[in-house]
């Protein structure tokens, strides 16, 4: 598993690196105080939705935008940096993205384009079916998603435990197969669940919902990182029954 890791990663990294960060000044000034309106919002945030997830979400979203060229750059730009402002998991305010939009005299039509994507795209909407209209739909869907898998997401996901106060394992409660949306929105606010459980619940999952073709190829290795960390992590238990039951996730 970890050679197939390496290779993947060599792929990645060549196409980082050769996309480059999109600077400040190589935006256009609406996205440009986008983004300082989102820092504001985010910049207190320790539940792994905090300002960098925004930057890493924008990164993923140049990756894919370069291989859909159809897409509307401006649409998607704009529903990956407001997708976590009005998040139901982060905060009880509503409205603030569309607030902005109207303040910055933004064109009514490209408002119910960004606001219908981020209504959209959160997996309580989704579940393990997410049927997606358009491109830029699905850019801005895998976008998010891979920042929720892999080595970062492995990351954010013991980050959003903590700050919703659960367990960081409990290993006599075994996850569910699936939950419906409901109980998953739930289960998104509370703190009933412990956050290993997550990555059975949702994480392993989201690579094969992944909408477009560079997803799909990005979210594989990230798949393929957090398989190798739980692996790790029951056999540093001697946990033989999570063993068993990662190994039918792979089959």
């Amino acid at each position: 598993m970890k050679l197939i890791i390496q290779e993947l990663d060599q792929e990645s990294n060549a196409a980082v690196h050769s996309l480059g960060y999109v600077e400040a000044d190589a935006k256009s000034e609406l996205i440009a105080q986008a983004f300082q309106f989102v820092e504001s919002i985010h910049q207190t945030d320790y539940s792994g939705h905090d300002f960098e997830h925004i930057k890493r979400v924008w990164q993923n979203a140049q990756q894919l935008l370069a291989s859909e060229p159809s897409a509307q750059r401006q649409v998607v730009e704009l529903a990956v940096l407001l997708h976590d402002v009005d998040d139901y998991k982060l905060s009880d305010e509503t409205g603030r993205a569309k607030k902005w939009l109207d303040g910055q005299g933004v064109n009514p039509e490209l408002i119910e384009q960004v606001l219908d994507i981020i209504d959209t795209i959160g997996f309580s909407k989704t579940g393990y079916n997410p049927q997606l209209r358009d491109i830029e739909t699905k850019i801005v869907y895998d976008a998010d998603k891979l920042d929720a898998i892999g080595a970062i997401g492995i990351a954010r996901t013991f980050a959003f435990g903590g700050a919703k106060s659960r367990p960081l394992f409990e290993p006599e409660r075994l996850p569910t197969d699936e939950l419906d949306l409901e109980a998953y929105a739930m289960n998104a606010k509370s703190g009933k669940n412990h956050t290993v459980n997550h990555f059975f619940e949702k994480l392993i999952k989201l690579a094969d919902l992944m909408q477009t073709k560079r997803g799909q190829e990005l979210a594989l290795k990230r798949k393929l990182t957090m398989l190798s960390f739980l692996e790790d992590f029951f056999a540093e238990q001697c946990l033989q029954n999570w063993l068993a039951l990662l190994k039918q996730t792979q089959n």
